[in-house]
């Protein structure tokens, strides 16, 4: 009998963690990071920019597989989480040096994403291969959970953080520091929990072709998607389906803190607590939304009903930034709704997704799909922020409304593709 056989599995042990640990990098950068940046002064365009390229990193790890594939999972699950521990906290160190280096900075956010992009592809991977398809509908909804819980302590929890340190004394960089120590230190507790759960799972062999063997196997399961004749209307519908509901979320955060002509002026403890009620709270409600109306109508009928009412609430935002109103009960209202609305279209775009990459080479085709998905969030980053420099918060978020006609068309265009879905 193995070591791992004579221990009892803690499988909800090692997911909890292992997926709580997956979203805290991506949540430093596309919750924390903004607002760290805004509270240090930098601009809007300067910031959104920023986040674009570390997302854009992240966004080609399918180009990963097959080197990842070459190291045993378990082992560099662990060894990853270690490295993105240490980057956390070296990135702690350099904000709150005397003289911070801009380079070194870069650099631990740069390494970040890469390390992060690594340890979801292997993790993902392992999550399918290590559990029986009644395990893995067990603990599905734990891993939904684990990752809903790691983008509040790393998003929100950290914004909240640094607010209440800066209402102490310590300057914006000091304050930023030890949050993300506080980070840092999170990642660690969760890696140790993995590891614990993690030794009882039999130990998954490395795959031993060479490298150019799976880039092959990738490329024939790439090739098998673009024969699809569907794929152009997916593709369509990820990049402009959401198109409105992405420009807007490049902003909101900046908006939302702002104090020049337009912005919010919420400090970072009151953001930080309207997010959590409003976007987590919405998000999941606007998910069983979205999936019972699919349920209902089918996938193909209910692209364009979701699809209008993702954009509607955008109205109300525009109307927040040209109104000026600070109520903070009426902003965590619209807030609310336009979480719900995108967590309902949301739900449409992923499920046609799954669709068109069910069937045989399923992974491969699918973490193609998702890499279409993150240069569609990723990519108005480099250019939303300079348009709301230029614009003002209120045309902004017109300009954003407007994507709508693109994004309903690519509906209309997909519908027809998913009738009997």
């Amino acid at each position: 009998m193995s070591p791992a056989q004579a221990l009892p599995r803690r499988a909800w042990l090692w997911v909890t963690a292992a997926y709580l640990f997956q979203s805290i990098p991506a949540a430093v950068r596309d919750e924390a990071l903004p607002v760290a940046l805004k509270n240090t002064g930098y601009a809007d365009k300067d910031i959104t920019q920023a986040v674009a390229y570390l997302g854009l990193i992240f966004g080609f790890k399918i180009l990963l597989a097959p080197l990842v594939a070459a190291f045993r999972p378990r082992g560099f699950i662990l060894i990853a989480e270690l490295a993105i521990s240490a980057l956390l906290g070296g990135l702690a160190l350099q904000v709150a040096a005397e003289h911070p280096s801009s380079p070194a900075i870069i650099a631990c956010l740069i390494l970040l994403s890469f390390v992060a992009a690594a340890h979801d592809f292997a993790l993902d991977g392992y999550f399918v291969s290590a559990l029986d398809d009644r395990a893995r509908a067990t603990h599905s909804g734990l891993l939904n959970f684990a990752s809903k819980l790691g983008m509040v302590l790393a998003g929100p929890g950290l914004i909240w953080l640094a607010g209440r340190i800066m209402d102490h004394g310590p300057q914006s960089a000091d304050a930023w520091s030890w949050a993300l120590i506080a980070a840092a230190t999170l990642a660690l507790c969760a890696t140790a929990a993995n590891a614990l759960g993690l030794r009882a799972e039999a130990d998954q062999s490395a795959d031993r072709r060479t490298v150019g063997e799976r880039f092959r196997e990738m490329l024939s399961g790439l090739a098998a998607l673009f024969r699809d004749p569907r794929l152009a209307a997916v593709v369509g519908l990820i990049l402009f389906y959401r198109a409105s509901e992405i420009h807007m979320a490049r902003i909101l955060p900046l908006f939302a803190t702002s104090t020049a002509a337009g912005g919010l002026a919420l400090g970072n403890e009151t953001y930080a607590v309207m997010r959590i009620a409003t976007a987590v709270l919405g998000l999941a409600l606007g998910g069983v939304v979205g999936s019972q109306v699919v349920a209902r109508l089918g996938l193909g009928r209910s692209l364009m009903p979701l699809g209008i009412a993702m954009h509607l609430p955008l109205v109300a935002i525009a109307w927040l930034a040209a109104n000026g109103s600070h109520n903070l009960w009426l902003i965590g209202a619209v807030f609310f709704i336009e979480y719900l609305a995108y967590g309902a279209g949301l739900c449409a775009l992923l499920l046609t997704m799954m669709k068109l990459a069910s069937g045989p080479g399923a992974a491969v085709r699918y973490a193609a799909l998702s890499t279409f998905a993150l240069l569609a969030n990723y990519l108005p980053g480099l250019w939303a922020g300079h348009l709301s420099d230029r614009l003002g918060y209120a045309h902004y978020f017109l300009f954003a409304l407007s994507l709508a006609i693109p994004g309903i068309l690519s509906a209309w265009v997909a519908k027809r593709h998913f009738q009997d879905s």
